[in-house]
């Protein structure tokens, strides 16, 4: 299994965990430094 380094869009910290899914099932991640919740696809 390879892995994939995901670093926050506003602040550039690596430190991000999963946050759920998005109803089309998109993972979603949060930032532990700027609690920004994202995701990398629509």
């Amino acid at each position: 299994m390879a892995s994939v380094n995901i670093h926050c869009p506003r602040c550039q910290s690596a430190q991000v965990y999963r946050h759920g899914q998005n109803p089309k099932g998109h993972d979603r991640f949060r930032c532990r430094d700027c609690h920004r919740v994202f995701q990398l696809t629509w």
